[in-house]
């Protein structure tokens, strides 16, 4: 690729960056919580009603019918509610849900909400409403529970809440699983307590939350519930998104009038049909009335010859088929739109429609959410933001390196590929992932991308403010610029740390691969290591291939510069971690590197001539830390320090004695350390490691060979490997057969460098 090639692509991932991180910034802000509410809906409708015929669900709603059929007005008496009761327990209900709420007398008649009272008292199945209500005082908003009435509480039945979460727009997408009010007490929602029911969960469970779900356990203890979080921005919440099946109308629905239509409550003539007399077990009215009034002739014929038989078993068996109501779970509550109880949810403008969902409705499939276990799932708020930048990123890349026209076509594509794969992950895995950041940072790329590209050809670019930009950090830089004559051609005595590091069998992975692959992994290994030197204040004083010399308190004098190299030497380890598994995917080769770090006094300053020199350091300190580097050969190890380093920072490192190390070129032995970690944070294993081996070279130094072996073996026995001890154990057992000279002070004469 040409040079010009690379600079506009890498100005384009630049830009990329850039604007990932306004939009994520956005994102973090809420700036596009509404436009992705709706992505939200329109996935909805276009998945499209679910099917619900295995639902038991049933609402029972105070509609225009019961508004023309009953001959009180609305508010209605109690009375009717009790027969409500009485009426679907009789025809085999399985458990009743009132999204009504009992929390005031009944105005009409004194006697009304006794009789209310003893209906729920001889109906165990009966869950009542309640609400939280919040008035603003002094002190701030205060919180209580508006409970059912006394009366209806002395019945021992369950209830809670039936508050509502609008979202911003006035949609209802969210279902609370409980309500909090002061000093963190709770009440479950009415849709909750159903579930309860339903799964034998007391009403007053308390809940345990982990990794996102609420879970409840039955009397038994025994885990049968788990309710799944909704996650927002600032985490997890008591809610959970409501898995709409479908607009309104959805969960069957019958009118209340219809349920208090029996032989013995009369509603306006024209419409007292008896009708739940066709399904009571104990009807007044005889069989061949009831059967007459079936409405599937095939069923109605089964049951005559039944009759006819005298098998009246038989046709209580058809009638129970035929009974809407047996054995299923009804919700109370009220759907014409005068009472304003009717809601907007991601259906509201299904197929052109504009309809909005009963209250109760929104319970019913919020209800059936839970008992299916059918939660929509959301990515944590930072997988978002990854996203967010991965296709910033890849919409860069492919728009700097094509025309704009073609830019424009794949940014199209991308986007609509996009929107089509979330639509697809929320029909199948029904997970909701966010859609609007990620079609903002496509067009954004794309537009900035394309501008840039228009600007850079009009004027060249800017000269880089200098080379040694790139060779230091801000800090030291800025400390050059203060201090010109740090650059004295004549030089100085400064007292520093120099940190030498290498690729291990570099040759080995040169000529496997290819030079510009080489090329991509010598800067895929450089510019991290380079980071993280440079963090540390580390002047970085040249490369050679993969080798890099670093210098630690020049050109700024740096009373730390022994501590800052071992953290950096520490902290390079820690991140070739990542690396080596990133390039051994894409490259197929291992990178380990060992590293040299040696302290003392140096020649430092511009080596060179007049007209072309460079900063750096000289001295027989200088020539130690690069023999250290590769001395870790001898020993299986990676990082190695000087004594003189050691004495400096000390109180900052954790290091094992490694050595008495006679370097090429020199006469003296010299104590060498393997730096293990920071001050503190040596595993357990280290620390054994470290403590059998400083006790195994004490024995071996004092030529106790047999015992040092044990020790040294006892190291290995740690992780089951240390590669020093196994050089150790095979210097005692050469020294065995061939013991040291009487002056033997334990030193290791090295032969290479």
């Amino acid at each position: 690729m040409k040079k010009g090639a690379i600079k506009k692509t890498a100005w384009g991932l630049l830009i990329a960056v850039i604007f990932s991180v306004l939009v994520s910034f956005m994102l973090i802000l809420g700036l596009f919580r509404g436009s992705e509410l709706k992505s939200l809906d329109f996935r909805f409708r276009w998945r499209g009603p679910q099917d619900v015929s295995h639902s038991d669900l049933i609402i029972v709603a105070i509609d225009q019918q019961t508004f023309t059929a009953c001959r009180d007005r609305y508010h209605y008496p109690r009375e009717y509610y009790a027969t409500l009761i009485d009426n679907l327990n009789e025809v085999g209900i399985r458990r009743i849900m009132f999204d009504i709420q009992f929390t005031e007398p009944d105005m009409k008649n004194p006697l009304g909400d006794s009789i209310l009272a003893d209906a729920v008292r001889r109906n165990e199945n009966i869950i009542l409403a309640g609400k939280i209500d919040r008035v603003q005082t002094p002190a701030g908003i205060y919180a209580y529970p508006n409970e059912p009435i006394p009366v209806l509480l002395e019945t021992g039945r369950e209830w809670g809440v039936v508050g509502e979460l609008q979202d911003p727009d006035g949609f209802l997408r969210r279902y609370s699983i409980f309500e909090s009010y002061q000093n963190n007490k709770f009440i479950y929602t009415i849709g909750s307590k159903v579930l309860f029911a339903e799964k034998g969960v007391p009403g007053n469970a308390q809940y345990s939350f982990n990794n996102g779900y609420f879970t409840f356990k039955d009397s038994t203890g025994e885990e049968v519930i788990r309710l799944l979080g909704h996650r927002s921005s600032l985490g997890f919440e008591q809610t959970f998104l409501i898995n709409y099946y479908g607009p309104a109308g959805t969960i069957p629905t019958y009118s209340m009038s219809s349920v208090l239509d029996d032989a013995d409550f009369d509603l306006r003539d024209e419409e007292d049909t008896d009708y739940m007399e066709l399904f009571k077990k104990n009807s007044v009215y005889p069989y061949e009335l009831r059967l007459a009034l079936l409405s599937d002739s095939t069923l109605q014929m089964d049951a005559f010859t039944a009759l006819a038989l005298g098998d009246t078993a038989s046709v209580d068996a058809i009638l129970d088929q035929l009974n809407p109501f047996k054995d299923k779970i009804a919700l109370i509550g009220v759907s014409i739109e005068e009472l304003h109880d009717n809601k907007l949810t991601p259906f509201y403008n299904y197929g052109g429609v504009r309809k909005q969902t009963p209250g109760v409705e929104t319970h019913a499939h919020a209800i059936q959410t839970m008992l299916d276990g059918n939660f929509i799932k959301t990515l944590p708020f930072y997988q978002n933001i990854i996203i967010i930048f991965v296709i910033g990123i890849l919409t860069s890349l492919i728009v700097s390196i094509v025309r704009p026209a073609l830019g424009g076509l794949f940014s199209a594509v991308l986007a609509g590929a996009y929107v089509a794969g979330l639509i697809w992950i929320f029909i199948e895995k029904n997970t909701w992932i966010y859609m609007i950041p990620v079609v903002v940072i496509i067009l954004v790329s794309y537009v900035s991308n394309v501008v840039y590209q228009f600007i850079s050809e009009q004027k060249e670019k800017k000269k880089i403010r200098g080379m040694f930009q790139t060779y230091m950090s801000p800090k030291v830089l800025k400390y050059l610029e203060d201090h010109p004559d740090a650059f004295s051609l004549s030089g100085e005595k400064r007292e520093a740390t120099m940190f030498f590091s290498d690729v291990a069998d570099f040759t080995t992975i040169s000529e496997s691969l290819s030079a510009e692959e080489l090329s991509v992994v010598l800067n895929k290994y450089l510019s991290p290591m380079t980071d993280i030197l440079m963090s540390y204040d580390g002047y970085v004083d040249k490369y050679e291939g993969d080798a890099i010399m670093c210098d630690f308190g020049v050109p700024m004098e740096d009373p730390d510069h022994a501590w800052k190299a071992c953290f950096a030497t520490l902290d390079q380890q820690a991140a070739l971690v990542d690396i080596r598994k990133e390039i051994k995917k894409a490259h197929g080769v291992d990178i380990y590197v060992r590293m040299g770090v040696n302290s003392g006094i140096v020649s430092a300053g511009n080596m060179g001539s007049a007209q072309r020199f460079q900063y750096t350091v000289m001295g027989d300190a200088v020539n130690q830390a690069s023999r250290f580097e590769g001395a870790n050969k001898q020993y299986g190890s990676y990082m190695m320090i000087g004594e003189e380093t050691y004495k400096r920072a000390k109180d900052k490192i954790e290091v094992r004695i490694l050595d008495r190390l006679v370097v090429k070129g020199k006469l003296i032995p010299i104590t060498v350390y393997e730096l293990m970690a920071k001050k503190g944070e040596l595993t357990n294993d280290q620390s054994l490691i470290q403590a059998y081996f400083t006790k195994g070279i004490e024995l071996y130094w004092d030529t106790q060979w047999d015992e040092a072996i044990e020790q040294f073996q006892q190291s290995i026995n740690v992780t089951g490997d240390d590669p020093p001890s196994k050089v150790f154990i095979r210097r005692c057992k050469i020294f065995k057969e061939n013991p040291p000279g009487d002056d033997w002070q334990g030193e290791f004469i090295m032969t290479t460098k």
